[in-house]
């Protein structure tokens, strides 16, 4: 039999060291490690699915940054739409309005909700003005006094028209309603984070409530992905059930044992227990977006275990028993599978540098099942196979050996990739799918690339209710939200308000914006109203006076401008949330702001950018000031004395703004609202995703040259895997699937499959080179021992995420599309290119002609 492939003085301190542990003390050991399985199991069924809203979001991007620091002016992202839809006849019929103003209470009471930012025909913070004899008049659009009465229902009808809320809150051709509400991170009830699973299940209570009677209800919101993703986690652990059979099934028909079968299957199964229970032992919940690192635990524990089944059925062929075998397996493999599993752990852990917490997460979760994986295939393996028990050695030999001869002669085919002409083949191959993958990834879409919701499929419930939604309302679902900073009271300032009303228009008139709506939108409103109604009137007044009488009627509670009107926010409604879509209207607004500044100045000699600067500086130390006094004026147990401390800093720094008098140009600072928040995940990942890359493949040079001490070992294993990475990205732009925090991890963690695959058929084939056999003969062996379990492994765990493609979770097919790829190709990269490489490395090396299979050399 072949060596060790990982040797030295380092390697046999090492194993001086664990070896008693594992096989002096098994029973000790395994007793253990059965009772720390056990309390991982408990801790694994008390394991909560734990989604947020934030944990998506990234916190330290300065479009987040902007978010947070004006989320109490202008809300948030975490929106809840729900509409009510008549199949037949307007609204305007006591029937639905009664519904309507019912569904407006059961909203307001959803757990979570900020009711201040509650808004539907029936709330006090929608209302209508129109000009009267003598002005100007305004009111709710539901009468205090409402009665479902003919003559009231045709007020209604009045004000809804004078309100502009057609195509907002109620549809295009007035069938139906919107209710629009904002979800805080933190349930106010409990001070706890909110539980999306209690709003899910409220809002469907509401949904089998309200649907009936021709009404059909339309609900979406991330609170409602979250909920029917994590409702779906039934749907997933019957897949990975599914996993399991079918990977036990191909198990047993591999190994010619059902108990030998199990073996690589229940350590595999350990080590998602162990991941699991490691998991809620930290105090950490399960995210449904991290659904995909218990299958690639699975998958990378089952190409470990298979591995080491295999070579220990090679020493009973030696004639070893079943406790020499193990220990003899052990000495080959335990310090080159660790050395793969410490890659995997380190590649797993690079991804950490992605500042989103949900993928910090996942990060954290595949380290774990990594750590896992060690245990469960160097301690729990090792110690079952001196206790296993074949029944007739003889009679199992002998159907190891009928099984290997039919194959041989498929493995000495091919083997024959180690001549020079097929590998010469085989590289040119390589290099025509690389330049085809650079030339298909350059269509790789960062963020979402299909319409919709991608977490479901297109027919899904919420991608219906999506779908009806923007069908029946002028203003799209996707909101993005730019906010003009200017100065206290800037909104009666001409000069800066022609800034925002003009960035407006120039956005409305953007590919890919629906609609936009600001302060200005309404102050032209009422200015006409003002002047009789006339056409010509429908502009922004010059005039101090009259721009600050047009502008004093829209309230704050609109979310269009703060109190202390030095921020206005401008909300453009996209026509999707496509990654190209959002890049191109994120470009358009710096464009807009770089360009607005630069006229500013040009108009304005007597300003200078750096006095700006200056005045922007002092104006951001105000905000922060000003945000600190609401904050302790939020939190109970502080003294009036640290408040008025901080309410003299606030003044201090009011004053120190204030003393720049010159006007500066607007700063449209990016972005609030849902598509901003996609915006900024788009960037990171975007920015993140190459160095990801780059540190993942670094730990692994790193690694493999501690490994092997040779720089052909590295370039026979990292250029298949970078070249299966690069393939990677090619194949997600042909299918259309986005780069995304969804699948950002996907490429990270499938690399380290390859890297198994890597180690284990280079050290296998070093080790026979190193005993002067030709290269040939070498990789015909390596193919008759690693090669063939590599080969099973790749088939295997392509077989199990098939079932994927069945989910109703449009991440998860995707998810199983790019494993399904990744595990194949892999596989494939290692049998065939990695050989081919070492052909023009290996010069030297010994040579075979190429002979008919019945002559090959005897193994």
């Amino acid at each position: 039999m072949a060596g060790a492939a990982i040797s030295g003085p380092i390697t046999e301190r090492i194993l001086r060291v664990v070896e008693p542990i594992v096989y002096g003390r098994r029973h000790l050991t395994h007793a253990i490690l059965i009772a720390l399985t056990a309390f991982f199991l408990v801790q694994t069924f008390r394991l909560e699915p734990d989604a947020g809203w934030l944990k998506s979001v990234p916190l330290n991007h300065p479009y987040m940054q902007k978010f947070r620091e004006y989320y109490r002016d202008f809300g948030g992202a975490n929106t809840v739409l729900f509409a009510l839809i008549q199949k037949e006849g307007d609204i305007y019929n006591p029937h639905f309005m009664d519904i309507l103003q019912k569904a407006t209470d059961d909203v307001f009471f959803t757990p979570g909700v900020d009711r201040a930012r509650v808004m539907s025909l029936f709330t006090p913070n929608v209302n209508y003005v129109e000009n009267v004899e003598g002005g100007l008049s305004g009111a709710t659009v539901i009468p205090p006094d409402y009665q479902p009465t003919p003559e009231m229902l045709e007020k209604v009808r009045s004000n809804v028209a004078k309100a502009q809320v057609i195509g907002r809150l109620v549809t295009n051709d007035q069938r139906g309603a919107m209710i629009m509400a904002e979800l805080l991170e933190i349930d106010p009830r409990t001070g706890e984070k909110l539980d999306y699973r209690e709003v899910g299940n409220y809002l469907e209570q509401l949904r089998a409530k309200y649907e009936k009677d021709g009404i059909t209800v339309h609900i979406i919101g991330f609170a409602k992905i979250v909920d029917d993703m994590t409702k779906a986690s039934l749907e997933i652990a019957a897949f990975f059930g599914l996993t399991l059979v079918i990977t036990g099934i191909l198990l047993w028909l591999y190994c010619g044992s059902f108990v030998l079968g199990l073996i690589p299957l229940g350590s595999s199964i350990i080590a998602v227990i162990w991941e699991m229970g490691l998991l809620r032992t930290l105090g950490y919940g399960l995210d449904p977006f991290a659904i995909l690192v218990p299958f690639l635990i699975l998958a990378v524990s089952v190409s470990h275990g298979v591995q080491y089944v295999n070579a220990w059925v090679d020493e009973i062929h030696a004639g070893r028993s079943n406790y020499d075998a193990s220990l003899e397996t052990f000495r080959r493999l335990a310090i080159a599978g660790t050395i793969a599993l410490a890659t995997d752990v380190a590649g797993f852990a690079t991804i950490y540098l992605i500042e989103i917490q949900i993928i910090r997460e996942m990060s954290i979760n595949a380290v774990l099942g990594g750590l896992a994986i060690i245990v469960a295939n160097k301690l729990f393996v090792p110690i079952w196979l001196t206790m296993i028990r074949i029944k007739n050695v003889d009679a199992f030999i002998a159907r190891q050996n009928k099984r290997d001869a039919v194959l041989d002669k498929a493995w000495w085919w091919m083997s024959g990739v180690t001549r020079t002409p097929v590998a010469a083949a085989v590289i040119v191959v390589c290099a025509i799918v690389a330049g085809w993958s650079f030339w298909a990834a350059k269509d790789l879409k960062i963020g979402d690339a299909l319409k919709g919701v991608p977490e479901f499929r297109p027919d899904s419930r919420f991608n219906q209710d999506f779908n009806a939604i923007t069908d029946n309302f002028q203003i799209a679902v996707d909101i993005f939200k730019v906010i003009a900073e200017t100065r206290p009271n800037g909104c009666i300032d001409y000069e800066l308000m022609e800034q925002v009303d003009r960035f407006a228009w120039q956005m409305e008139n953007t590919a890919g914006v629906q609609s936009t709506l600001s302060l200005l939108t309404f102050a032209k409103l009422v200015y006409q109203g003002l002047s009789e109604g006339r056409l010509n009137a429908l502009v922004l007044p010059r005039n101090q006076y009259a721009l600050a009488q047009a502008t004093a009627l829209v309230p704050t509670s609109t979310g269009l401008l703060n109190d202390d009107c030095d921020a206005l926010a401008v909300f453009m409604f996209t026509k999707d949330h496509r990654a190209e879509t959002i890049s191109h209207i994120v470009d358009e607004v710096k464009k807009f702001n770089a360009a607005n500044r630069e006229d500013f100045f040009a108009r304005h000699p007597e300003v200078t950018p750096e006095y700006c600067d200056r005045k922007y500086a002092a104006f951001q130390a105000y905000k922060k000031a000003h945000a600190r006094v609401f904050e302790l004026v939020d939190q109970s147990g502080i003294d009036a004395e640290a408040q008025r401390a901080a309410s003299a800093e606030r003044d201090r720094l009011l004053a120190e703004y204030e003393a720049f008098d010159q006007n500066c140009p607007v700063n449209f600072a990016l972005a609030t609202g849902n598509v901003g928040v996609m915006a900024a995940t788009n960037e990171v990942v975007k920015d993140k995703e190459s160095e990801i890359v780059l540190w993942v493949y670094a730990v692994i040079l790193v690694l493999l040259w501690l490994s092997f001490r040779d720089w052909r070992a590295i370039a026979c294993i990292v250029i298949p895997l970078a070249l299966v990475s690069q393939l990677g990205y090619g194949v997600m732009a042909t299918l259309d699937i986005g780069m995304k925090v969804a699948t950002l991890p996907v490429l990270a963690l499938a690399v380290g499959i390859g890297v198994d695959y890597g180690i284990y058929v280079y050290g296998v084939m070093i080790s026979a080179l190193n005993e002067g056999k030709s290269l040939r003969q070498a990789y015909y062996e390596t193919l008759r021992s690693t090669g063939k379990a590599v080969i099973f492994t790749g088939a295997t765990l392509g077989a199990s995420v098939l079932t994927w493609l069945i989910s109703e979770l449009q991440f998860q097919i995707d998810m199983g599309r790019l494993l399904l790829f990744m595990f194949t190709a892999n596989m494939l990269g290692a049998i065939f290119v990695l050989p081919a490489i070492a052909s023009f490395l290996y010069p030297h090396a010994p040579r075979d002609q190429a002979q008919p299979a019945g002559d090959r050399p005897a193994s």
